[in-house]
């Protein structure tokens, strides 16, 4: 089993994985940070038994199986590289690259190690959404006709802030915007492509809300709006010709709904958001086995991220 898992990372994400996590199943062994100050508070805090600023000796130690990396979106690509490169699994923070062809890259070097690699976007491993895919497959909702996602949170302009620096892979899009173009690829899948988008930039350049639509093969049409200057709902609205589903705060979502055109509603109810790092693991853990889903997750991540390549570039935003 999985179960030993070394930390890249000390910010508040990295704690919410090292305090959330299931112990009984998953130990953390070590934590890695180039910041000793920061490495000292964490550790202390969470007690774990060993750290290290040096990234080479933190893929050197044997008892680590699995890295879980959350460090800031523009170092993802080369920290799971050399992880990967040398012989971990690898869990890694959202956005998990910034480049279509890292993210292949990536991808090519897991699959030729024998490795797994897994992006962290939490609505792939909550229970509710297995089932929400089982009833899709059931056609409950019918045939289907649109998505609507909705994303919006209402942040404080510092272009200081890792939100709105484009140095530091800021943006809506690479933030909250990954929620919203997996949960259109994950329900409508990897045939969905791009028909327009149209962005509104930031003072410091990054993208800061955004529209798109999207349309897969069976035709069924998708529009995702995210913004970081105005708060919205975090919603997914499904509709088929039998009824629609309803998601809210749809990253952790433990609950849903489906209201049919006969005026019966049908709860679903699966799961709890907290153990969210504990099923990331245990989705780690299953393909390594080699039970794989339908929709292998991976394959998701990587259309999704290949969508953002053309958004972007659709805005004449492509950055280094």
């Amino acid at each position: 089993m999985i179960n030993k898992i070394g930390v890249v990372g000390t910010g508040d994400i990295a704690g919410q994985f090292v305090s959330q996590i299931n112990q009984d199943k998953y130990q953390i062994v070590s934590v890695f940070n180039h910041r000793e100050s920061s490495l000292k508070t964490f550790t202390e805090t969470h007690k774990i038994p060993h750290k290290t600023t040096n990234y080479e000796e933190f893929l050197a130690n044997e008892k680590i199986d699995c890295v879980y990396i959350a460090t800031p979106n523009q170092t993802h690509y080369e920290y799971a590289l050399k992880a990967l490169q040398a012989g971990k699994h690898v869990l890694c923070e959202k956005v998990m690259v910034m480049k279509g062809e890292e993210a292949k890259k990536l991808f090519a070097v897991a699959k030729e190690k024998n490795l797994v690699l897994l992006e962290a976007v939490t609505l792939f491993y909550m229970p509710m959404y297995s089932t929400v895919q089982q009833l899709l497959k059931n056609n409950k909702l019918g045939k289907l006709s649109n998505a609507n996602i909705t994303f919006g949170s209402c942040k404080e302009y510092d272009p200081n802030n890792r939100f709105f620096s484009l140095e530091k892979g800021g943006g809506a899009l690479f933030d909250i915007g990954t929620y919203a173009l997996s949960a259109a690829v994950y329900l409508l899948n990897t045939s969905l492509q791009l028909i327009a988008t149209d962005v509104s930039l930031s003072e410091s350049g990054v993208d800061e809300k955004s529209m798109t639509l999207l349309k897969n093969a069976d035709d069924v049409q998708a529009s995702v709006m995210i913004s970081f200057r105005g708060k919205m709902p975090k919603q997914i609205i499904l509709t088929g010709d039998k009824g629609y589903l309803l998601i809210d705060d749809f990253p952790r979502a433990e609950k849903g709904q489906i209201f049919y055109n006969d005026g019966e509603v049908e709860m679903i109810n699966q799961g709890t958001g907290h153990d969210v790092f504990t099923y990331e693991m245990d989705r780690v853990n299953q393909y390594a086995k080699g039970e794989i889903d339908t929709e292998d997750l991976r394959e998701i991540t990587e259309r999704v991220i290949c969508l953002m390549d053309e958004m972007r570039e659709s805005w004449d935003y492509l950055q280094d």
